[in-house]
Parts: C-alpha cells; structure tokens; sequence
C-alpha cells in the first residue's frame, strides 16, 4: 500500500518549567546556540538523539522541528519501503514538515526563551491500529484501509496537545493478531527485523519497534494485549513497557480483549519510556480502567534519575528457561551484573499455572472478548464502512477469497471463530473474572511482599526473533514455547519493562524484564534504568 496523505492536526504548546542538563551536548557541538541555529545538525546525529538531547536542542536554538520532522521524514522514505528495507511506517502524515513549521513558527513568536512541554515538537510514530483523524485506521486489515476515525485516540490526542507531530503509522500483525505470522497485515505485508533479514520483529506490534530500532522516529506508540509490546521490544533491542492497566488509556484503539489491552509506548532508552509514558497516561472517562487509579506522585521520569540496584531484591525466575541456551546465556551475564551492581539475588520458581496461562486463561478471555468488543468499535465507524464483525467478514471473504490470499490463513481462520464465539455470559468466562484473575493476583502479591521482592526478573522472550513466514534461518533455535513469561503481566494487570539485556553471537538482541506489583511502574522504570546503565547491550 502506497504512503498515505492525512490532515494537520490541531495542537497547542504548554509551557512546563525545567529542563534537562544536557548542556554538555550542544556545546561540544558548537560554542554557542546562535551558531548551532545557523549550523545545521547532520541527519544522522539528530536520529540518534535522546528525548531529552532533543528538547534541550530545540529549546536552546540547535535544532528546529522542521529540522527534525525532515531527518526522520527523509530516513523513511529512503530506507524503509525500498527493496530490502523494513516495511515498519504503514502510512506517512504529509503534513508533518508543514507542522514542523509551523511549531518552529510559534515558537520564534513567543521567544527564544521559552521552555516547552518535553515532546513539544518532537515526532513519532503509531501503530496503526489507533484512531488518528485524518488517517485511515486499517488494524492491518484491507477491510479497513479507507476507514477514517472522526476523532484521535486518547493517547494520541495527548500528544498532540503537547505539540508532539504524528509523523504517520505502523504496521503490525493483522488486528493485533499475530497466529505465526508476526508482523504481517494485508494492508502493510511484512515488517522485517532490522537486525536480521531472514527474522520478524515479533508481534504484533512490530512495525512500532522496528521503527525505533532502525531510527525512524524517537518513539512510537503500541498496543499489548498479551505481549505484544515487550516482545517486538526484546528482539529489537529497544525498550518496551506493559504499564500497570489503568495507566494509559485504550479509547480509540480498536480492541481485542479489554480485560487485558493496555496502550503503551517503544523507545531506544528507559529515560524515554518514562518520558513519553509521563505525556501519555491519565484519566480518561471513555476507557472506564482508567477511573480511579491511583497514579504517579511524582513525574515518572524522575525514578531514572540516580536510581541503583544497590540494596534491591530481585527475584530471577527460573521457570522459563531452556528455550535457547544463548537466551539462557544473556540471563546468566545479567544475573551476575546485578549481584555485582548490589542487588540481592533469589533464584524462584513459580507454581507449574504460570506456564500456561495463554490457553488456561488468557486465550479463553479473549476468544470470549472478541467479538462484542470488536461489534461496540465497529459500530462507531462512519456509514461506509462495516459495522459488525459479520458485516466485516462479508467484505473480507469478498477482497481476499475467502482467505485464499493476502491475509494471513492463520488469522482468517482466528477471525471465522471469532465471528461465530459469543461467550461473555457463559460461567467459565465469569469464573475466570471473577475468581481466577483475583486469585493470581493475590499469589503474586503475597509471593513478592513476603520474599520484599523488588521485581521478578526473565528473559521478556525465551527464543530469538522469530523466522520470516515460510521461510528457515537454521541459526533459529527455539525448544519450547518462547511466551509464556509474557503472559503473566496481562494475566494480572501487573507492569513490566523489558529493556535490552544482551546480543547473541550472531548479533540478535535479547531483552529482559522487571515484573512488579500493580502500581510499581517509577519502581520498575528506576529498576529497569539502573540495569541499563550497567551497558549489557552492545
């Protein structure tokens, strides 16, 4: 599918007081901020800048947004749809550079001096399954390629009032869906992984990741229902962070299974996570999770700051490996780096239920979930197109043959059942609600407050990136189910972060991740920032 053209977006500036030392940058790069401004940044330098580098470089004069937008802009439309490249960006918002501008021209008006909210004219990327007015919102699915969202996403529209500008979408496993075929969609095909050609970047939100791993935005926001946040995070080599559900709003993001969607954000670093995670969660009466939660005392952001693993707890769970002994490799060295950073270290295994979590309850929630959820977004999309997922199937049976071609088998199949399961009232689904989730939280709590736990500790993914659909890569090895540690943060509502934690022989990312209890996010962001100071990646 060609780039696709969407409209500006309105958005307003906010002045926040402070700002980051990050002087020491912009004055190795010139003497002062008046010949920065007449100097322009090589491209190159300017993707592989910070959050924070970034807006002190816009603040003081170094950089411009136009500049910026253009540096990015210039590296998708070169690097990523041409032959061997990614396929990570989906769709590009033409009116990004004339944003640009037009933050550069508001804030020549208001004064050099100005200090503005953290993304305020930075860009970034969404996966293509949030609403954003103006850009069709596919999920992937052809079905969907000219539908047109009346109104942005909660967390996009935060973004936007900040004076961040959406530089376009990304693709992912078709309606979030991966059934084998990580990152691929019929609307996007497949997204590569930028580290091996012959690898995905995991699902499903693999166009996001892939982006920020091959510098094609700062950051980019995702979806993880169940896992699909951390694990394209881990074999990417980026930072990925399932919040505390309730953190981050879900309207406008077209569902799967709401008892466990969560939004969320990919970054190159933890700092970032924390920044953009800071602009994008709060309270939003359209997504009633995020009522009544408690939140942050404190920026999120400020846990990074000096944060140490002296003095923690950290229990390494053991359950999940054996999967590929140079997963298992990176887990050791990270294990022996905390001990000698100072973190205590116990060695636990969960309850055999913790293996399984996927088919016990996880894949019965959402088998259950599906088709109502799907049924309440749908009717809310414009006159043209569908509005029920029967209607929905119709058209897709229409444009693929009957799943003959273009769309993952595996999905159209996972489709054909959702349109025919409707079991939200059944006393299996309502076990699982209301005793089964309450109970594995409980278990958690107590395992984690009597062993004065810090976070648990594992590889995010027990396996490498996965192979490309049909074909081989015969340094893959995988000896056993790569996900379910992934299942345990959705199974409760818990956070967890994975962050890089090592590279393979053959140069594949690893990442690992810090579990904690309902509200620990600054805990786990802290935790996660003092590992990565510790330089385990490459």
């Amino acid at each position: 599918m060609d780039n696709l053209v969407i409209a500006c977006h309105p958005w307003r500036s906010e002045r926040r007081p402070g700002r980051h030392a990050f002087a020491l940058l912009v004055a190795g790069m010139m003497a002062t901020a008046p010949l920065l401004a007449d100097a322009a940044l090589p491209s190159e330098k300017i993707v592989n800048m910070s959050l924070a580098q970034l807006r002190l470089a816009l603040d003081d004069g170094a950089l411009t947004s136009a500049e910026l937008v253009d540096a990015y802009m210039d590296k998708i439309e070169t690097e990523d749809r041409r032959p061997g490249g990614i396929r990570a960006v989906i769709a590009l918002n033409q009116e990004a550079r004339l944003q640009a501008r037009e933050w550069d021209r508001q804030r020549a008006q208001q004064g050099g001096g100005m200090r503005n909210a953290p993304l305020a004219g930075i860009p970034f990327l969404a996966k293509d399954n949030f609403d954003a007015v103006g850009l069709p919102n596919t999920g992937g699915s052809i079905v969907l390629s000219t539908s047109m969202p009346n109104n942005n996403a909660h967390a996009v529209q935060k973004l936007l009032d900040q004076g961040a500008i959406l530089l376009g979408k990304t693709n992912l496993s078709e309606l979030a869906a991966s059934y084998g075929w990580y990152g691929y969609s019929s609307v996007g095909g497949q997204t590569i992984n930028p580290f091996n050609p012959l690898r995905t970047a995991d699902g499903s939100s693999s166009g996001s990741a892939a982006a920020v791993a091959a510098r094609f935005a700062p950051f980019a926001l995702g979806t993880d229902t169940t896992g699909s946040i951390r694990s394209p995070a881990s074999v990417t080599g980026t930072v990925g962070m399932r919040p505390t559900l309730g953190l981050v709003s879900r309207s406008g993001i077209i569902p799967m299974s709401l008892t466990a969607d969560t939004a969320g954000a990919i970054t190159r670093s933890v700092e970032d996570q924390a920044i953009v995670l800071d602009a994008i969660q709060g309270e939003d009466k359209q997504d009633a999770a995020t009522v009544g939660v408690s939140r942050p005392a404190a920026p999120l952001v400020a846990a990074v700051k000096g944060s140490t693993l002296s003095g923690t707890i950290i229990a390494v769970v053991d359950n999940f490996d054996g999967a590929n002994e140079q997963v298992d490799e990176v887990k050791r060295r990270a294990v022996v780096a905390m001990q000698q950073a100072g973190a205590r270290i116990v060695h636990i295994r969960l309850p055999a239920s913790y293996e399984s979590l996927q088919p016990a309850l996880l894949g019965p929630i959402g088998a259950a979930e599906f088709r109502p959820q799907m049924n309440a977004y749908l009717s809310g999309l414009p006159a043209d197109q569908p509005h029920d997922l029967r209607e929905f199937m119709a058209r897709l049976g229409v444009l693929t043959g009957n799943g003959t071609h273009t769309i993952n088998p595996g999905r159209y199949k996972g489709l054909k059942i959702d349109a025919e399961t409707l079991k939200t009232d059944s006393p299996e689904y309502i076990r699982l609600l209301s005793v089964v989730i309450p109970e594995l939280r409980r278990e958690l709590t107590q395992l984690m407050t009597q062993g004065r736990y810090d976070a648990l500790f594992y590889p995010t993914v027990a396996c490498t990136a996965p192979p490309l659909p049909g074909m081989t890569d015969p340094s893959f090895v995988c000896k056993a189910y790569a996900y379910a540690a992934a299942k345990i943060s959705p199974s409760s509502g818990f956070p967890e972060i994975s962050v890089n934690g090592g590279w393979t022989a053959d140069g594949l990312p690893v990442g690992v991740s810090f579990l904690g209890l309902a509200g620990d996010d600054a805990k786990l962001l802290g935790l996660a920032a003092a590992y990565e100071r510790l330089g385990s990646g490459r």
